[in-house]
C-alpha cells in the first residue's frame, strides 16, 4: 500500500491498481527485459493520468462543495470523495466533470508539447496516427523518423494521449458507477430509468469491445457493469 499527499489530499495506491496497470499494459506477454520496461512505463502512466483525473474531481469538490477531500486508486481505476462536503446540483456537476476535463488537460498539453517539440504539423499528425490511426497530411521525413525510432518515447506519447482520451472519452458513457452515469443521474429522473439507460449503454459497450476492440478486459468490464446496473434497476424496480 502506498500513501502520500498531494495539495493538501491523502491519496492511497492499492496493490490491486498496480495488478490492474501491469495486465492492461501486456504483463502476460512480456518476456524480455524491453517488454518489461514497457510495462512499467505504461504502469506509471497510467497511475499519473488516473491521479489527474481524481484530483480534478477532489480540488474542485473541495473548492465548490468544501468537505475532506481523500484519492483512492483501486483496481478498477480511482475514487475520488469529499467527505461532509454539500453540493448544489450544478455543483455536483461540476465536481464529477472536472474528472475527465483533468484528464483531457493533460492530454491536451501533451499534444502542445508535441508541437513546441517536433512543429505543429507533426505534433497534429502524430497526436491523430496515435489516437485515430491515420495522419492529417503526409509525415514529413523528420515525422518518419521520429516514429521508425519507435522505443519508448513513442510509447510513453501515446499511452499518455490514449489513457487521456480515450479513457476519458469511456469515462463519460451513461454507465454507472462512471462520471458519465453519474451525470446522466442528476438529470434523469427516477432512478430506474438511469439504470435502465447504464444497462443498456453497457451491454453495448461490451459487444463493441469484443468485435471492434478486441478487448477482452474492457467486455469483461462493462459486461460487470452492465449487470450492476441490471441488479440496481430490480432492486429500484418500484421507486
Amino acid at each position: 500500500m502506498i500513501r502520500f499527499s498531494i495539495f493538501g489530499v491523502p491519496v492511497e495506491i492499492q496493490p490491486m491498481f498496480w495488478l490492474t496497470g501491469a495486465l492492461l499494459g501486456g504483463a502476460i506477454d512480456a518476456r524480455t527485459k524491453e517488454r518489461v520496461l514497457a510495462v512499467m512505463v505504461f504502469m506509471i502512466i497510467m497511475a499519473i493520468s488516473i491521479l489527474v483525473h481524481e484530483l480534478g474531481h477532489a480540488l474542485v469538490g473541495r473548492r465548490l462543495g468544501g468537505g475532506y477531500a481523500t484519492i483512492t486508486l483501486w483496481g478498477l481505476g480511482g475514487l475520488a470523495y469529499n467527505h461532509g462536503g454539500r453540493f448544489s446540483r450544478s455543483g455536483n456537476f461540476w465536481r464529477i466533470a472536472a474528472g475527465p476535463g483533468a484528464g483531457f488537460a493533460l492530454g491536451l498539453l501533451v499534444v502542445v508539447l508535441l508541437c513546441l517539440g517536433l512543429g505543429p504539423q507533426n505534433g497534429l499528425n502524430l497526436t491523430c496516427r496515435s489516437l485515430f490511426g491515420i495522419y492529417l497530411t503526409p509525415p514529413s521525413d523528420e515525422l518518419w523518423a521520429f516514429v521508425d525510432e519507435g522505443g519508448q518515447k513513442l510509447r510513453i506519447i501515446r499511452s499518455f494521449l490514449w489513457i487521456n482520451f480515450w479513457w476519458g472519452v469511456i469515462n463519460l458513457l451513461p454507465v454507472l458507477p462512471l462520471d458519465g452515469g453519474r451525470i446522466t443521474e442528476l438529470f434523469v429522473k427516477p432512478q430506474r430509468l438511469v439504470y435502465q439507460i447504464g444497462l443498456v449503454a453497457g451491454a453495448a459497450m461490451a459487444v463493441f469491445s469484443v468485435i471492434y476492440l478486441h478487448s477482452v478486459y474492457t467486455a469483461v468490464m462493462f459486461g460487470y457493469l452492465a449487470f450492476q446496473n441490471y441488479k440496481m434497476m430490480q432492486e429500484n424496480r418500484w421507486r
